[in-house]
């Protein structure tokens, strides 16, 4: 659009070639700041300030003793620029106000008397911010370095409560001080763009007529209607790409404000995309960034929420999904919690293989003997026993006189008398009880290490389903007058009727996946627990027990062999399993960065997180499900088997017309939602997907 010194165009390219019209003409370019040279990654700018607000509110409580909740901080801000802007209208000048006064009434404000120090941090934690949440157009630095090398005077001019020193350390920050020659900013002097005494005072200081300056901006009215009416030539840059992702951000933000559901969608849209050098086309570390990061992510989050909630001094990381959760933890937790408030943290080699033996020091009851039938791959008494520890040839023999010749015959009978019978020899029970207690002395001895015992509240933090662990250490040192109030931080809690906990000593909380609550979508985690558990793993191998040192006399953790069959598997699995983990982790700094800016809190993410989980689940894309049926997963508690995903996938569409096969394909796979896909029939994920949800209801 063209009009008597005034341009309007949308794209950056199109505004070289405006300027290249004009150029001759003119002696001084100007540019406005924001949604010109700069955008801002988070919108509306208010954000910044309730960031800041934020970050202020944690320093006031944490370094100065000073109780002063966000919203306390955002407000006095708020009021305190509306006086200093009301104060500067009486004075004749525009209701314009410079940061520096906003802070230093701000400090004095909450500390009662001037105060420098504190006065500066505010004006950090805004700069801060503002660092963070813009970057330069891209596009603007080649036209900045053009016009230099025309050796035309840059300045830059912007209605704006930052000081022209604010300003400076700002573009500094993003590499574009040098191509300017001038700032002009209202706070300065309380003359504002609005008005045309910004531009008036602009003009008067670079001596150059109206005719001889080019303004440059984004506003339709301050930045090309009143420049122009003064006789400055001007260039309205209506950015499209820019105001289309502008106006996303903004309507995420509105709909946030009104609907909880719409908070976690607004955070995720403020997440970064990866650099070009990140993943390298990596199917694994795409899928850990985009998929599983948001997940992982969000559960840490819950927990620290727990964390916080229940006061816990000493968690515990449990291998091997821990591992990644404690790495996220530690991103996470100097931003999320105060000093005060960080529990020490480890990790530690505990697993179901090498806690369950002690838990026998009382026995091994019928009921508790039957867990080891529960796999479809399940091979009778070597099952029980293998579960358990207590695979031993005296145990096998007495096994064979209560008519279990073969050992590895599987039991699907679980009302068997054989094993009513051997359970309840007391011979059996007393060889039991002598392997346990070899097992408890050496386990006991590894958790003292830990200083596991009288640490007061205390927290497992792992990928969870059934809380074995925690149940099996119960068992085992319930009767110790030590014996710490262990919270259970798990990914999912989904085994009601397992195990019994002694509540006085036990708190169990499923984060994402908590069967208690009856939550139909919660479910979905349920659906691919394998996915999740191999996703978090750590590389190294299984704990299967314990050894003592000889030179230390320390216990230490004895790893399953890489001879073992599962774990050659994993071996070959590692790289893939690595790849997802570094993108995990790539998005969760991300993340900590978006929720930090919107103080968004657990509970307003997770419903999207949810609906997240419910699309890689049980709406995978065909490249998901190719990429995902290559993963081997090895079981760990108990068993040899090796769980091939690919072996689920369904080769011949054809068996939907065989109901009875079709049905039966279906129920044994691990992963459900994926062995129906891999049929390529349209809507039939759909319909399973519903059936799933009614039967839960």
């Amino acid at each position: 659009m063209l009009r008597s010194n005034g341009r309007q165009v949308k794209t950056l390219s199109a505004l070289k070639t405006a300027i290249e019209k004009i150029i001759g003409d003119v002696d001084i370019v100007s540019f406005d700041v924001f949604d010109t040279l700069f955008e801002r990654e988070i919108e509306p700018p208010e954000k910044v300030k309730e960031a800041a607000a934020r970050a202020l509110s944690q320093y006031l409580n944490e370094s100065c003793g000073i109780n002063y909740s966000s919203s306390a901080v955002y407000s006095l801000r708020n009021l305190t620029e509306a006086k200093l802007r009301q104060k500067n209208g009486t004075e004749g000048k525009d209701t314009e106000c410079s940061f520096t006064a906003i802070a230093g009434e701000m400090a004095r404000a909450v500390s009662g008397e001037t105060n420098e120090p504190l006065q500066r941090q505010i004006i950090k934690f805004d700069l801060d911010i503002e660092k963070d949440v813009i970057f330069v157009k891209e596009g603007i630095k080649e036209i900045l370095q053009w016009l230099k090398s025309l050796n035309k005077r840059v300045i830059a001019v912007s209605n704006m409560y930052l000081d022209k020193e604010h300003f400076r350390e700002i573009f500094k920050d993003k590499a574009i001080d040098c191509y300017f020659d001038n700032i002009y900013v209202s706070s300065e002097n309380g003359l504002g763009k609005h008005s045309g005494k910004l531009f008036d005072y602009v003009l008067t200081k670079e001596h150059v007529p109206p005719q001889r300056m080019l303004h440059i901006g984004d506003h339709i009215e301050a930045d090309y209607r009143l420049p122009i009416r003064m006789g400055i030539r001007a260039i309205r840059l209506y950015d499209v790409s820019h105001l289309k992702r502008k106006n996303i951000l903004l309507t995420y933000n509105s709909l946030a404000s009104k609907n909880p559901y719409w908070r976690g969608r607004y955070v995720l849209q403020l997440i970064r995309p990866k650099t070009a050098e990140a993943g390298s086309g990596n199917f694994y570390y795409n899928y850990g960034y985009s998929f599983l990061g948001p997940i992982y992510a969000a559960f840490v989050y819950g927990a620290i929420g727990e964390i916080k909630r229940h006061e816990i001094k000493k968690t515990f990381f449990i291998a091997r999904e821990g591992e990644l959760f404690l790495d996220i933890f530690k991103i996470f937790a100097p931003a999320l919690l105060t000093k005060n408030e960080i529990p020490a943290a480890d990790y530690v080699y505990l697993t179901r293989k090498s806690t369950v033996l002690a838990s026998l020091c009382n026995g091994l009851t019928l009921d508790k003997a039957l867990l080891g039938l529960c796999s479809p791959n399940q091979k009778g008494i070597y099952s029980i026993l293998n579960i358990f520890g207590l695979y031993h040839k005296d145990i096998v023999a007495l096994s064979g006189k209560h008519g279990f010749k073969n050992a590895e015959e599987p039991i699907w009978n679980f009302n068997d008398p054989r094993l009513a019978a051997f359970t309840a020899d007391e011979k059996f029970q007393e060889l039991v009880r002598k392997y346990a207690a070899a097992d408890k002395k050496i386990l006991e001895r590894y958790l003292n290490q830990l200083n596991f015992f009288g640490s007061g509240k205390t927290a497992f933090i792992d990928i969870g389903w059934s809380a074995s662990i925690q149940k099996f250490l119960q068992d085992a040192f319930t009767d110790r007058h030590d014996y710490p109030h262990v919270y259970g931080l798990y990914f999912g809690f989904s085994n009601l009727a397992q195990y019994a906990f002694d509540e006085t000593r036990n708190t169990v909380v499923g984060v994402l996946l908590d069967q208690r609550r009856g939550s139909v979508v919660e479910q979905i985690f349920a659906r691919f627990e394998e996915l999740f558990e191999e996703g978090a793993r750590s590389l190294h191998a299984t704990t299967t027990g314990y050894k003592i040192n000889s030179k230390t006399g320390r216990a230490e953790p004895v790893f399953k062999n890489d001879k073992d069959p599962g774990r050659e598997v994993e071996l070959l699995n590692n790289d893939l399993i690595r790849a997802m983990k570094e993108g995990v982790l790539d998005f969760s700094r991300e993340f900590l960065r978006s929720v930090l800016l919107t103080g968004c809190t657990f509970d307003d993410i997770k419903p999207f997180i949810m609906t997240i989980a419910e699309r890689g689940v049980a709406f995978p894309t065909k490249e998901e499900m190719n990429f995902l049926f290559k993963i081997k997963h090895a079981e760990d508690f108990g068993s040899k088997s090796v769980t091939d995903f690919s072996s689920d996938r369904i080769n011949n569409p054809a068996i939907i017309f065989n109901p009875a096969g079709f049905k039966a394909v279906v129920k044994k796979s691990n992963w459900r939602y994926g062995t129906v896909k891999s049929m390529g029939i349209p809507g039939v994920n759909l319909l399973l997907r519903y059936y799933d949800i009614i039967r839960g209801l």
